[in-house]
């Protein structure tokens, strides 16, 4: 075995690339099993495979072959280019190993799961794994995960945005080596250095240190003396076509870290042991992206949390793309009230990005009320977010907006403003997600919080859902409050379900796939009755499982 080979691992648990239900299956088991409070998760996900398997079986059904809509619905969905570049993480873990000499493979754990031979041959291969936890949601993923990584003569290094949420309660996890907390591209010579040492001792970078803890080194990147991030390396997505025997035309892409917002919801401004906000240049993202462009990359998706902040660095990133012909087109998360700011000639900012290339923006709009953007420490307001999705419609820039349903606070009537918010608004794709006590540190989680909301949690982080209940709302009542906007939106035509449609978004054109997406989205949803039945009665099981286990728990 080459000791200084390094496999790479990365994905989610459960992937869009899963070619066997039986295998996602037995990986869901395996969670529910590591789990300590499983059933809102399971009663989420029912909820959310009724409308899956609904627009899977009406794909396949005589109706929709016949219906007027059906070839551009069909073309729609042949659209794989989303689903077909390695995870960041993965490309920026074999830049930066190749550069110190080091060899590398790639693969995803749903790879590895589903193909023995593969696992074997990988593990037989290298000496050390990196696994990447960014995609995983809790410990009840990671540590089956680990399980099937871990051997008795090899390394598993973990690192990634989950190892940054667990290490201050590190619950411990067998086979775990090394956690690895902060910036990989701080760590990446350490790390090498230690590989080539034969797995001695860990010497951190100089700005960071290394702690001894249940059996398991913890390596700390400590944070740039920068400010910014032009230091970081860029990621050669050229070395990954080569490492994957593929052409990537659409990539991944990160020009900040951290977040300068404190929402009360969000884990983002934590994930590198680092408060500071920090960001590339305009001209460093200009360069990367035309030098992308010129080997082939026509799509962009930025994964910053906010790439619309600094304005002053959008208009002259805006600027200088445009002055070299706009070469690729980009997507991009942005605040409401970035697009819709008083002191910019109303749709300026967005018709500037149009021209520089942006062809869809991701916006937190979270609530239509503004009693609870208020409770989240949003900062933001109702009509910024409506003017904003208004802005990038005139300007031709698609919109897909997340909302929160459950926040503390919640009631029927605030729900019902969420409802109104997106059938007036009616953005391109909406996706809605229950309010969720995973991790374990959010600001809405702090003392004077639980006090001010009256929140009760049950769980840890080996529970992907924990358990919880605030003054107004509870695990167990916010299911039925998600399923039923979920529903109103697709029967009534307000929006496309992100997460029913996200596979050919990179191909959306609103003149062309809107309303053929939205009858064939209405029409999937409200016929196959044998299907609701069966899911009416998996919906009771679950929610009863779940009345239950927090029943006992002591939340009812």
């Amino acid at each position: 075995m080459p000791a200084d080979k390094v496999l790479i691992v990365s994905g989610g648990y459960v992937s869009v690339k899963d070619r066997s239900a039986l295998h996602a299956l037995r990986k869901q088991i395996a969670a529910f099993r590591a789990s300590d409070a499983p059933w809102y998760d399971v009663h989420l996900k029912v909820l959310n495979a009724e409308h899956l398997l609904a627009v899977r079986r009406h794909r396949s059904s005589l109706a929709f072959r016949r219906s007027p809509g059906c070839d551009v619905v069909k073309k729609y969905f042949a659209d794989e280019r989303l689903f077909n570049p390695p995870e960041l993480s993965d490309v920026i873990l074999t830049t930066l190993m190749r550069a110190e000499g080091i060899e590398t493979a790639s693969a995803t754990y749903s790879e590895l799961f589903e193909d023995h031979d593969l696992r074997r041959r990988l593990l037989d291969e290298c000496g050390c794994v990196f696994a990447s936890a960014t995609l995983l949601r809790d410990m009840s993923e990671l540590v089956p995960m680990v399980a099937m990584l871990d051997r008795p003569d090899n390394h598993v290094v973990v690192g990634g945005a989950l190892a940054g949420l667990v290490h201050k309660d590190w619950p411990g996890c067998p086979g775990v080596d090394v956690l690895a907390v902060g910036y990989g591209e701080m760590m990446a010579r350490s790390l090498a250095d230690w590989i080539r040492g034969g797995y001695g001792e860990i010497k951190p970078p100089y700005t960071g240190r290394v702690e001894h803890k249940k059996g398991v080194v913890f390596l700390y990147s400590g944070v740039p003396e920068d400010r910014g991030l032009d230091f970081l390396p860029t990621p050669d997505w050229s070395l990954a076509e080569r490492v994957h025997g593929a052409r990537f035309p659409f990539i991944h892409y990160e020009s900040s870290r951290g977040c300068p917002y404190r929402c009360a919801f969000c884990s983002y401004p934590y994930l590198f042991d680092d408060r500071r906000y920090r960001i590339k240049s305009a001209k460093r993202i200009a360069d990367e992206w035309t030098g992308y462009a010129a080997s082939g990359v026509e799509y962009v998706s930025c994964l910053d949390s906010l790439f619309t902040l600094p304005r002053k660095r959008l208009v002259e990133l805006c600027g200088r793309l445009i002055d070299a012909g706009s070469p690729i087109r980009w997507l991009c998360y942005a605040r409401g009230d970035d697009l819709a700011e008083n002191g910019f000639d109303d749709v300026d900012i967005c018709r500037l990005m149009r021209r520089a290339g942006c062809i869809q923006v991701q916006m937190g709009i979270e609530s239509g009320n503004q009693g609870i953007l208020d409770n989240m420490d949003k900062h933001a307001t109702v009509e910024a977010g409506a003017a904003a999705i208004e802005n990038c419609r005139k300007a031709g820039i698609a919109t897909f907006i997340s909302v929160i349903l459950g926040f503390p606070g919640e009631t029927a009537e605030t729900v019902m403003d969420t409802w109104n918010f997106i059938s007036q608004t009616r953005p391109d794709f909406c996706y809605a997600t229950p309010f969720t006590v995973r991790v374990p540190h959010l600001p809405v989680l702090n003392p004077e919080s639980r006090r001010r909301f009256g929140i009760l949690t049950h769980g840890s982080n080996r529970s992907s859902s924990p358990y919880w209940r605030h003054d107004t709302m509870s695990a167990l009542e916010v299911g039925h409050w998600w399923r039923w906007i979920h529903r109103r939106m697709m029967t009534e035509g307000a929006s496309l379900d992100a997460s029913l449609f996200y596979k050919g978004m990179l191909n959306y054109s609103r003149a062309v796939h809107r309303q053929p997406l939205l009858d064939f989205q209405r029409q999937a949803v409200t016929r196959h009755p044998i299907l609701r039945a069966v899911f009416a009665g998996a919906r009771r099981w679950s929610e009863k499982r779940l009345a239950e286990d927090m029943k006992l728990a002591g939340l009812a």
